[in-house]
């Protein structure tokens, strides 16, 4: 048995930020432009039942969200809450893929987690696999990450931080540096070893004390420099967990009215039902398996993406692409879409770069000229892409019917396959024109 501090300041860390996120997003005017103003959206598969809310359900799922974002913080009706703001949330999550980031992935696995951890009681002793579960589920976000970097253009040709430093040549003190290549190597290398040494790091009753201060500079300076939202912040206040009950008294101690409140007995809880340590290990199972999932398919996951998302691949990829989609009716007439008109401006650009969107745009298109108009089509297209800073090549096969495919888990037939990994120099030639 452990006292439950690490978890009480796991719930309102982790509760004060989803609060911040989501009034950030109410405030950014992102509802509108994310989930109201666009004509089509792209759901998960297996999702796409999910009705797209009305004005009114969208802020009545913002508001849930920040009525159980107070209720985690707070610790008031605690479990109600901590469901609540995971059901609101994931169903956002889930009805547009365009707007995925890990980080969102991550506030979910960790809210419906905390459904389940008693954080909410302070005088509470916890059963030791509970706080083992949460650790667990965070060191895994950064192992994967680690493992993910070890491939060629990361280690090898720096990207994709040779194309993405030097955009920030005005950061103060650092600047100047990012103008150079060695300095992409000295960050690519750092930030792979920095995510593989993470989880031992963390365990290490010796070490954790010394590379959590690291880890703080790490995710700030991140944070900084790439626009990957609440994650750093997310990740400081998790990682926190790993610090003994003793070290969180001692924090809450300086600030009285929020103190821990815990006398010298606490209260046991009772012997844990053998289905709850099945669903620990069955949750964790998954976690573990689900992110090398791309192992099942051929070829370069980078370029098809078969697997990629959900397995934390932070920042690994640098993806631009230019596509053209023709609409082909039966009389064998080619129409060219404007896809300005049907997509906003992130859409556009996911749809130029990621298989499965370009195959559910071709479904929209489908659909429309046969509920609309009814017609029958087929619809081509011409997608050219370039992956960390490689020459464009074309990306989908582009005489095979896009609306005739279904995404589904098997190979991605229709992508074609990426050109053999080109050299050093190759990736210098780049940077020389």
């Amino acid at each position: 048995m452990i006292d439950s501090a690490p978890l009480i300041t796991l719930r309102r860390l982790f509760g004060a930020l989803v609060i911040f996120s989501t009034l950030r997003f109410i405030f950014n005017g992102w509802i509108d432009c994310q989930i109201l103003d666009p004509l089509v959206t792209f759901p998960f598969e297996g999702f796409e039942w999910l009705p797209r809310p009305s004005r009114f359900g969208a802020y009545t799922l913002f508001a849930g969200m920040l009525i159980g974002g107070v209720s985690i913080m707070t610790g008031k009706v605690y479990k109600v809450g901590c469901l609540v703001f995971f059901l609101c949330f994931t169903y956002v999550e889930l009805l547009d893929k365009s707007n995925y980031l890990n980080h969102y992935y991550f506030v979910s696995l960790m809210s419906f987690l905390l459904c389940f951890l008693p954080a909410n009681k302070p005088r509470l002793k916890v059963h030791a696999y509970l706080l083992s579960t949460c650790k667990l589920l965070i060191v895994m976000v950064y192992f994967f990450a680690g493992l993910a970097k070890l491939n060629g253009d990361w280690l090898f040709h720096a990207q994709p931080l040779t194309l993405w430093l030097p955009q920030h040549s005005d950061f103060p003190l650092l600047g100047s540096l990012f103008q150079y290549r060695e300095t992409a190597y000295v960050f690519s290398w750092f930030g792979a070893i920095f995510d593989l040494a993470t989880p031992f790091a963390l365990f290490s009753n010796h070490a954790r004390k010394y590379f959590y201060p690291l880890l703080v500079c790490f995710h700030i300076l991140t944070w900084l420099l790439f626009p990957i939202g609440i994650f750093p912040w997310v990740m400081i206040a998790c990682t926190t967990v790993f610090f003994t009950a003793k070290s969180h008294r001692r924090f809450w101690n300086y600030f009285k009215k929020f103190n821990l409140d815990l006398p010298d007995s606490v209260i046991n809880p009772a012997e844990p039902k053998s289905y709850k340590k099945v669903f620990a290990i069955v949750f964790l199972t998954i976690q573990f398996v689900f992110p090398v999932r791309h192992l099942m398919y051929s070829g370069n996951y980078l370029w098809h993406e078969a697997g990629y998302r959900f397995g934390w691949r932070v920042m690994l990829i640098e993806k631009s692409g230019w596509a053209n989609f023709f609409v082909i009716h039966s009389k064998g007439n080619k129409q060219e879409v404007n896809l300005s008109s049907w997509l906003t401006k992130n859409q556009e650009k996911m749809v130029s770069t990621q298989p499965d969107m370009i195959v559910q745009f071709a479904h929209h298109l489908s659909d429309y000229w046969r509920d609309s108009l009814h017609q029958d089509i087929a619809v081509n297209a011409e997608v050219w892409v370039s992956l960390n800073g490689r020459r464009s090549q074309l990306f989908v096969d582009p005489n095979i019917d896009l609306s005739s495919i279904n995404n589904t888990w098997a190979q991605r037939s229709y992508v074609i396959p990426m050109d053999s990994v080109i050299s050093h120099s190759q990736f210098q030639s780049l940077d020389d024109d």
